[in-house]
């Protein structure tokens, strides 16, 4: 049993260095064809960043406009609230001018 134990360690003691070996020695490269790819994909990626920058520039401007836009239509309601005011009131518009005296 003790035989068999020691065995198991001697055993693991020379397969975990070799394997560690073996598993550095295999270091893995880029090919021509994935660094080609990956060099691909980082210009698309640049590209659709671009887009997105773009695209929230001209949502910005958008809002903009659509504030000034609201903003001028309360500007509008403010003046035809005034004259519908003023309307109602025509005909007494100077409510102390009497026109017979």
């Amino acid at each position: 049993m003790k035989l068999k134990q020691s065995l198991m360690k001697v055993g693991l003691l020379v397969i975990l260095p070799i394997g560690l070996m073996t598993l550095s020695s295999c270091a893995s490269k880029i090919t021509e064809e994935q660094l080609a790819q990956l060099q691909e994909l980082r210009r698309q990626e640049r590209s659709l960043q671009d887009g997105i920058s773009n695209t929230q520039n001209e949502l910005n401007r958008i809002r903009d406009e659509i504030n000034a836009r609201k903003s001028m239509l309360n500007n509008c309601q403010n003046e035809l609230n005034t004259v519908r005011t003023r309307l109602s009131q025509w005909p007494d518009i100077w409510p102390d001018y009497t026109p017979n005296k």
